[in-house]
C-alpha cells in the first residue's frame, strides 16, 4: 500500500476541486440551455411546481459535478502512480506496433477507433438520407423530412447493432487477455525488482 504525503493530498484534493468546479459550469450552462428551449418547445417544464422546476435545474450540475471529479480524481492518480507502468506499456506496444504487418495495422487502427467511425457514418447518413429524399420533386418539404427521418432510423439502428456486436466481439476479446489482477502483479513485480535495485 502506498502512503501518501501531505502535498499529494493537497493536489489530489485540488485536482478534485477543479474537475467539480469545470462540471458545475457544464451542468449550469446544461440547465439554463433546458430552461431556454422550454420557453418555446417544452413549455411543461415551466408550468411545474418550484420543487419540480428546481430538482430539473439542479439535476444536470450534480451529474456533472460528480463524473467531472471522478475523471479528475482517475487522471490525476494515472498521472502520478502509474506512471512508470505506463511508460514500460507504451515501450512494449510500440515494439509490438513496429513488429506487426500493415494489415494488422489497419486493423487495430479501425477497432481503435471504430466508436468514432460509427459516429461519423450515422452524421453522415443524415445527411445522404436528406440529399436521397430531397431528389423527390413531387414530394413536399414534410413529406421529404419523413422519408429522409425513415432512412436515417433504419442506418441508425443497422450502426447500432454494429456497435453492439462489436461491444460483444471486444468483451470476448478481453476475457481471454490480462485480467486485472495480472496487471497489479505486473506493477508488483516492477516495484519489487526496483526495490531490490536499490538496496
Amino acid at each position: 500500500m502506498k502512503i501518501i504525503t501531505e502535498e499529494e493530498r493537497k493536489a489530489e484534493t485540488e485536482a478534485v476541486l477543479r474537475g467539480g468546479a469545470k462540471g458545475l459550469v457544464i451542468g449550469t450552462l446544461c440547465s439554463l440551455g433546458l430552461f431556454a428551449a422550454a420557453k418555446f418547445r417544452y413549455k411543461k417544464i415551466l408550468n411545474l411546481s418550484t420543487s419540480g422546476k428546481c430538482a430539473i435545474f439542479i439535476t444536470p450540475p450534480i451529474f456533472f459535478v460528480t463524473v467531472e471529479a471522478e475523471k479528475a480524481n482517475t487522471l490525476f492518480d494515472q498521472s502520478m502512480y502509474s506512471h512508470e507502468e505506463q511508460t514500460r506499456l507504451k515501450i512494449e506496444n510500440d515494439q509490438k506496433w513496429t513488429n506487426m504487418t500493415r494489415n494488422e495495422r489497419v486493423k487495430i487502427t479501425l477497432n481503435e477507433n471504430k466508436y468514432k467511425i460509427i459516429t461519423g457514418l450515422w452524421a453522415l447518413s443524415l445527411w445522404g438520407s436528406w440529399k436521397w429524399a430531397d431528389r423527390d420533386k413531387l414530394l413536399s418539404k414534410a413529406q421529404k423530412f419523413y422519408n429522409a427521418r425513415m432512412y436515417a432510423q433504419f442506418i441508425t439502428i443497422a450502426l447500432l447493432l454494429g456497435s453492439i456486436g462489436l461491444s460483444m466481439r471486444d468483451e470476448q476479446k478481453n476475457k481471454k487477455r490480462t485480467s486485472r489482477d495480472d496487471y497489479f502483479n505486473r506493477v508488483i513485480k516492477v516495484t519489487k525488482s526496483e526495490s531490490e535495485g536499490t538496496a
